[in-house]
């Protein structure tokens, strides 16, 4: 048996996996106020030594893998820019009580990892997967293989730039893809124009917007979030030239507003500079499990 800790920029999920397969999982949010009051470091640590304990009494486990926003190198995890936590020494976290493996890596990769051994990238070699949540993570396979730069887990996806003097993001830069194309920045769009209450669960959110998406005002937003995805999606197909493209993240449950409307507009062509043979637009299949089962794959 396996841990699989999903440390998100909203949520931290926690779960048994076993060959791909979560048994049993734990899920709480983080929620703004707490990122307001900056206590979010100490509440993070005490929720996964307490799940971890809980879970030890329980199952005999042999690893531990987490999947963390920022950058993870050497146990450590640093520009957890949504989180507004500059470095977790997760590793150590971790050793207060398990002795086990315990292995760390970009949450991004971890959905893209748990997509292509399982999910909707299995039967492709050349691929990309796209996490579209708090932020924009992404991981890049080719001829079956996991590019890995030397240096840092590199492919800052949602930082390339798709507005020049753009909005500004957290990771210190303007017009990032991120700060246009990420599910929490249209959440607060959507939250502003039909002018809901700022903390509405994001179920609820969807509900709302499946029952005014044809008001004008809500068409705008969307329309505009799609054109923004778009952007950034011709400019990883020309350079990349992949296969597939898998879309995860919360995007996946904004299927019947987002989705279909940008399989639309990609097939028109007008995008991309080769334009014989378009990648297919996938959605993630694991959900918001990918993480936690990503997590868990030995490196």
């Amino acid at each position: 048996m396996k841990i699989g800790i999903d440390l998100g920029g909203s949520h931290i999920g926690i779960g048994i996996v076993q060959e791909g397969n979560i048994l049993e999982k734990q899920e709480i949010d983080i929620t703004e106020e707490m990122l307001k009051q900056g206590n979010v470091q100490s509440y993070i640590e005490k929720y996964i030594l307490e799940q971890i304990h809980s879970l030890l009494q329980k199952y005999e486990i042999e690893l531990i893998g987490v999947a963390s926003p920022g950058t993870p190198k050497d146990g450590k995890v640093t520009n957890m820019v949504n989180l507004g936590i500059e470095e977790l020494e997760i590793v150590n976290i971790i050793k207060k009580v398990f002795q086990g493996s315990i292995q760390v890596k970009n949450d991004a990769k971890c959905a893209a990892l748990a997509e292509k051994t399982y999910g909707s990238l299995k039967q492709y070699k050349d691929a990309v997967f796209l996490c579209l949540g708090t932020g924009i993570g992404g991981s890049i396979f080719m001829q079956g293989q996991e590019l890995k730069p030397i240096r840092n887990s590199g492919f800052e996806i949602g930082h390339m730039i798709i507005q020049k003097d753009g909005k500004q993001c957290k990771c210190g830069k303007s017009g990032c893809f991120e700060t246009y194309c990420s599910m929490k920045r249209l959440k607060k769009k959507l939250i502003e124009v039909m002018e809901l209450e700022t903390q509405l669960e994001a179920k609820k959110l969807l509900e709302i917007v499946k029952q005014r998406r044809n008001e004008e005002k809500v068409q705008d937003v969307l329309e505009e979030y799609i054109q923004n995805l778009i952007i950034g999606l011709s400019n990883i197909i020309d350079i990349l030239e992949p296969q597939a493209i898998c879309l995860g993240g919360s995007f996946v449950y904004f299927e019947e507003i987002l989705y279909h409307r940008l399989i639309e507009l990609y097939q028109t062509k007008r995008y991309v500079f080769n334009k014989q043979n378009l990648p297919e637009l996938k959605l993630a299949s694991l959900g918001n499990n990918a993480g936690i089962v990503g997590a868990t794959i030995e490196m």
